[in-house]
């Protein structure tokens, strides 16, 4: 009778390790896994799942349901096997079952496990037929339990496409970084890339204002001069006014000229043609017309007809993997945004709507949670926080056409607003530190708790 019993739970053993490792396989079939892990379920797609002749939904159900039969047959065993030690000592009841459930979690646990991080799965094509007979002794009962679900609604509803493509983009990157295939740097450039199809030229582009140019009139010595003084390579030329943009210089050519002909010539004589885009192409667009144009400078028109702005190829690129500074950049101050005490931040009124996510993600790693232990924190209360802020900066981008603090600001109050005035929109307040007639230069952005407590102190 031992004997008999001994057999029947080294069968059962090893078919639960078997049916365990396939059950595991189709637990990990459409997760971002890594090279290694990926070539035991490129074995099972190739070399079984075909032989078997189930439908990929059918052959998964019956890899659980002999899975948990064989757990059921096994705990049956192991009751004969008590109820035959009915006379013994509680301790030795207490070490049998000890010594069975280890058994039970080394073949339903632990050995699947090693089968699927350690092999390629190839070994799995030399038992076919043994799986074949397995799957289909247990398929009038999984045929039964897929009826029952069907009938009860449990069954589970069909994947359906989010609305939105940034939402299933999102859940992508999410699985790759929980799965350790992504890093979240790597996670950052994939979501810049593709919010890159999205953006247009007047997000990207220097704005009129910014442009630095030269008029058609301009002798070579000057330009020699500008150029020298404003490190640019290339330099739009307009003629009666900025609106009147005739071509681009290049800085390289002043090398054919001579000095002696660089105070009668003009800049007219190197200017090239000019490639004119409107403010709402889309970025990715236009990448692909500059490269095959071979152009690094584009003017952007406006919907009148009137300049906008310029762009270049280190625009575009920047709009993928941030700013990208050579050489020739100078560390401006007014350019970026200065943290304060208060856990406000102060930003030139240029500063990017879409770069507000970026500062109060800063705060928070700054300044950790008080009232929570620091677990807690990063799982509710950071999350949460990351969540609101998405939601605040996607409906400020899609409620103002402003894409800059400064005209944020203009639009919301309805006027350029002068230093000192204070504006707000939904849990954001601007403060504006310093303006012109014109334009808004410095802000003071903030969350309405953090300036209210920096105010009251």
């Amino acid at each position: 009778m031992t004997g008999v019993w001994g057999v029947s739970v080294a069968v059962l053993l090893a078919v639960l390790a078997l049916a365990a490792y396939v059950d595991r396989i189709y637990f990990e079939m459409g997760k971002f896994l890594s090279r290694e892990y990926t070539e035991n379920i490129e074995a099972w797609e190739e070399r079984v799942e075909p032989r078997l002749r189930l439908s990929r939904e059918s052959a998964a159900m019956s890899a659980s349901v002999l899975r948990q039969m064989t757990l059921i047959a096994l705990t049956f065993l192991l009751a004969i096997r008590l109820q035959g030690q009915l006379g013994h000592s509680l301790e030795e009841i207490a070490r049998t079952v000890f010594e069975l459930l280890l058994v039970l979690v080394v073949f339903d646990r632990l050995l699947p496990q090693i089968f699927f991080t350690k092999t390629k799965g190839e070994w799995i094509a030399t038992i076919i037929p043994m799986l074949q007979v397995l799957f289909y002794l247990v398929l009038p009962v999984t045929l039964a339990i897929s009826l029952l679900l069907s009938i009860a609604g449990l069954a589970e509803p069909e994947i359906t496409e989010p609305e939105h493509p940034g939402e299933a983009m999102d859940a992508l990157l999410e699985a790759g970084e929980e799965e350790g295939v992504l890093d979240e740097e790597d996670r950052e450039l994939v979501r810049s890339v593709v919010e890159f199809g999205d953006k247009v030229v007047r997000e990207v582009m220097t704005p009129r204002p910014d442009m630095f140019a030269v008029a058609r009139t301009t002798t070579l010595e000057q330009f020699t001069a500008e150029v020298t003084a404003h490190n640019f390579s290339r330099v739009p030329v307009y003629g009666e006014s900025m609106d009147d943009i005739t071509g681009i210089a290049f800085a390289r050519d002043l090398l054919g000229v001579q000095d002696a002909d660089a105070g009668t010539r003009t800049v007219a004589e190197l200017e090239r043609p000019a490639l004119f885009i409107p403010e709402t192409k889309k970025v990715n667009e236009l990448l692909r017309e500059m490269q095959r144009q071979k152009q690094h400078m584009s003017i952007v028109i406006d919907e009148y007809g009137g300049v906008a702005g310029l762009v270049t190829i280190e625009d575009l690129l920047e709009a993928i993997v941030g700013n990208i500074e050579d050489e020739h950049d100078a560390e401006a101050a007014d350019e970026v945004a200065i943290a304060e005490p208060e856990g406000t931040w102060l930003v030139p009124g240029s500063f990017e709507v879409a770069r507000l996510r970026e500062l109060f993600e800063a705060s928070r790693e700054e300044e950790p949670c008080m009232e929570k232990s620091e677990e807690d924190c990063d799982e509710e209360a950071e999350a949460k926080e990351a969540e609101e802020m998405d939601q605040m900066v996607s409906q400020l981008l899609s409620e103002h056409e402003a894409t800059t603090v400064g005209g944020l600001v203009s639009e919301i109050a309805g006027h350029i607003p002068l230093a000192g005035e204070v504006v707000e929109e939904g849990p954001l307040r601007l403060e504006v530190v310093a303006s012109t007639d014109r334009l808004v230069e410095r802000v003071r952005v903030g969350l309405r708790g953090s300036l209210v407590a920096s105010e009251s102190e």
